[in-house]
């Protein structure tokens, strides 16, 4: 763990204040795939022996995912650092994967369709992502948080905070808790709705995918980054494409191929956004303006298509 990361001392052992909110987060995510798995009507068993699966295999995969991708890792690279996971460095795209390939394995063994557990598990995992959040600020003083604040009307908010040089940064560890707990309730609502199979997971990669890309690209903690470009964001971005892909597809016509442009736009737009905000002097407020509505537009055709595919 970083050396300012906030820990305890409890019978002997050195405790992490984050490794608590990882264990709450796990529990929360728990008691949210039962009650999803319950709407569902999935078997009994289904939501334990899924967070039997996914909360080691989560665990291996975010770490796993974090050495191969991590350019500051690969210098201290042996077998005995990558178990070391108590150390730090865990990727939140590598639990995700991990947990969907355990809803993969859970599927198999319990002879039910995936779709419709990966449906139950898409805003248990949300409830997780949002607690775990919460956690950053006790790992270390720039982990979840933007560049220097430039825009006065932020400072003070309590979206921002002072560095222990009295720099202002965006907190945007909180705005993605904030919008990882909206989109769990509002994905736990669908389950409700008798979507199709599917229609759960393919609408939280839809907005998780725009989201986690505008708000990486604030992120200075340096993680997963390859020159300008966030390894975490490129993951992302697949989810979100992936999602606009398969909506425009079932509507037919020409949507497929309005959402094949759109994507190609998206990964030139991004690329070319992220230099500028990395490399230019242009004020990151008015690279910012166009990278939401960005985002914010692909979300919506995402949605319209979707839209569109429950009539088709």
């Amino acid at each position: 763990m970083y050396d300012d990361a906030k820990s305890f001392s409890f019978l002997g052992a050195q405790v992490y204040v984050y490794g608590l909110f990882i264990a709450v987060a796990c529990a929360l995510m728990l008691a949210a795939l039962t009650y999803s798995c319950r709407k569902k009507n999935l078997p009994k068993g289904t939501a334990a022996l899924l967070g039997a699966l996914g909360i080691p295999i989560g665990l291996v995969c975010s770490r796993v995912l974090f050495c191969l991708l991590d350019s500051g890792f690969r210098g201290v690279f042996s077998p005995r650092a990558l178990l070391s996971f108590w150390g730090g460095g865990l990727s939140m795209t590598g639990a995700l994967l991990g947990a969907a390939l355990a809803a993969l394995l859970t599927a198999r063994i319990q002879k039910i369709s995936a779709l419709d557990l990966l449906d139950a598990l898409t805003p248990a995992l949300l409830a997780f992502m949002a607690v775990a959040r919460f956690g950053e600020p006790f790992t270390n003083d720039l982990l979840g948080r933007s560049r220097a604040l430039t825009v006065s009307w932020l400072r003070g908010t309590v979206f921002s905070s002072a560095d222990e040089y009295g720099i202002y940064r965006l907190d945007t560890w909180l705005i993605e808790a904030l919008c990882a707990a909206l989109l769990s309730g509002l994905l736990i609502a669908m389950l409700r709705k008798g979507k199709r199979r599917g229609e759960v997971l393919l609408t939280g990669m839809l907005l998780l995918g725009c989201i986690e890309v505008f708000w990486h690209s604030m992120r200075t903690d340096a993680h997963m980054f390859v020159t300008f470009v966030n390894l975490q964001q490129i993951i992302y971005a697949c989810m979100f494409a992936a999602a606009l892909i398969v909506f425009a597809r079932r509507c037919g016509g020409k949507a497929l191929w309005i959402a094949v442009g759109a994507c190609l736009l998206d990964v030139g737009a991004i690329i070319g956004l992220e230099f500028l905000i990395d490399r230019s002097s242009i004020s990151h407020v008015l690279l910012y303006i166009p990278y939401a509505l960005l985002m914010a537009g692909t979300a919506a055709l995402g949605l319209i298509f979707r839209k569109r595919s429950e009539r088709a």
